[in-house]
């Protein structure tokens, strides 16, 4: 989390003595806070901001999303960006061209599909729990199956072998489990295969394998644990399981990474995994933890930015936060799974065809944002005097005076990069300001910048932007 820094202009002007100063304040517009009353704020940070940052350094309006004919899958995908994706829908198997938006492969099991990945460009493994034989390995582009009587909760390929968490158990093929040639059991000692328990007390399931940096992390209910391979070797006698020192229980949480990025989302927090250690960076939303479906969340693209998305359980919108800006904001809908290919394309699989985000220039969500002046309990008189939009657009202002519930708005179009000004005056306890931009007009908007004069009776102190 980065440090607290004073990022607004401050000026005041001493002319209005004995009846409190005038402030001028010149703020960008960045980030989401919500109500956490104990938590100090920059005074004009976002509690909505439905807009996407723009590589101008300001907020442009949210692009519709588009529907495809692809149809949505199931998927375990943990990594962005990916080209081909493998997924199921009840027994049906399908694997997608992300780039080329389209279904290279699809077939019928004879069951319903628990989980599916790749192991190479033509082998999948996926399990079909109710089957006697679960597990299948499909060699698609041959037409070849071959099943094994071996079941388990979660896949992963690493070093060349497939391996599946069971319970606390951890099994692994050996190497030509991807050779359609081999009529052996892989999973058998003499074969290279076996298996591995992990000895641990607070540990009674795996929830997650990640091949991560040369090992395979092993994210289990009672903390994180790495199994490393010799180089050399790649010989089982080399496997070694190693204690990372995180107690957490990743079975509440989602795991997720983002190019060199990993993430940990839960209900408890939102974490990036940096060495061996747990970073957390979800404080400004941390009072919406509980209201965000995070077994859902996946990972989005826009403008050299990757994104976290995470949907809302009830509210129709997407909690988003951009990496490389350090920022939350909101999408105005719900997605789910989401992973991004590597040019930049976002799918989401919340619908009953896949979606394309971001993608569709032709139409635009209205610009949203609302923002209350926080004072740290102080009931002092206050008000806006002033406010300017530095941006292109047509914009409705309201402000809001949060103590006497009062709200006077005013709506003004103009030309392209103008101003737009109005003066109000009203005492209580909070004022904030919520922007909007009129569908009637210009569709598309952008704002890089808010100033406001602020009547202010009292110290300005606490006028501080933490970013």
């Amino acid at each position: 989390m980065s440090k607290g820094k004073r990022a607004v202009s401050i000026q005041a002007d001493k002319k209005y003595q004995g009846l409190g100063n005038l402030f001028y304040v010149d703020s960008p517009i960045l980030g989401l806070a919500t109500n956490l009353e104990d938590t100090k704020r920059e005074p004009f940070h976002a509690m909505e901001l439905f807009a996407l940052p723009d590589l101008r350094y300001g907020w442009i309006s949210i692009p519709t999303e588009t529907n495809l004919s692809v149809p949505s899958i199931n998927h375990i995908q943990l990594v962005s960006p990916v080209t081909y994706l493998v997924g199921w829908k009840d027994a049906g198997l399908y694997v997608l061209d992300l780039e080329r938006k389209e279904v290279p492969y699809h077939t019928n099991l004879d069951a319903h599909i628990s989980s599916a990945i790749f192991l190479n460009d033509v082998t999948i493994a996926c399990m079909c729990p109710y089957l006697l034989n679960p597990l299948r390995i499909i060699f698609y582009k041959s037409n070849v199956v071959k099943s094994y009587n071996k079941k388990g909760d979660y896949l992963a390929f690493f070093k060349g072998r497939l391996f599946i968490a069971e319970g606390k158990i951890l099994h692994f093929t050996s190497a030509r489990i991807t050779d359609p040639s081999f009529t052996g059991d892989p999973f058998a000692s003499e074969n290279g295969g076996g298996h591995l328990i992990l000895n641990y007390p607070q540990v009674s399931k795996i929830c997650y394998l990640l091949p991560w940096e040369d090992m395979l992390y092993i994210f289990t209910d009672g903390g994180l644990y790495v199994l490393t391979v010799s180089l050399a070797s790649n010989s089982p006698s080399t496997f070694y399981i190693i204690d990372a020192g995180i107690n957490y229980n990743f079975s509440n949480a989602k795991v997720l990474q983002i190019g060199d990025t990993l993430a940990v989302i839960s209900n408890v927090g939102m974490f990036f995994l940096s060495g061996m250690s747990l970073e957390r960076f979800d404080w400004p939303v941390a009072d919406h933890l509980n209201m965000l479906d995070y077994m859902k969340a996946g990972s989005g693209y826009f403008q050299g930015q990757r994104l976290i998305l995470v949907p809302y359980h009830i509210l129709n919108q997407t909690l988003a936060y951009s990496i490389e800006y350090s920022q939350f904001f909101y999408l105005p809908y719900k997605v789910a799974n989401c992973v991004f290919s590597p040019s930049g394309l976002t799918c989401d699989f919340s619908q009953t065809n896949m979606r394309m985000l971001f993608d569709n220039t032709n139409g635009y969500y209205p610009f949203h944002f609302t923002s209350v002046l926080h004072d740290y309990n102080q009931n002092r008189f206050k008000y806006i005097k002033e406010v300017w939009i530095d941006g292109r657009g047509d914009f409705q202002v309201d402000l809001l005076y949060d103590y006497y519930g009062i709200s006077e708005k005013y709506s003004q179009t103009g030309p392209r990069l103008s101003y737009y000004r109005k003066s109000f005056g009203a005492k209580g306890y909070k004022i904030g300001l919520r922007i909007t931009s009129s569908t009637e007009c210009e569709p598309f908007a952008y704002v890089n910048k808010i100033r406001l004069t602020l009547h202010l009776l009292g110290n300005v102190n606490y006028l501080y932007y933490r970013g």
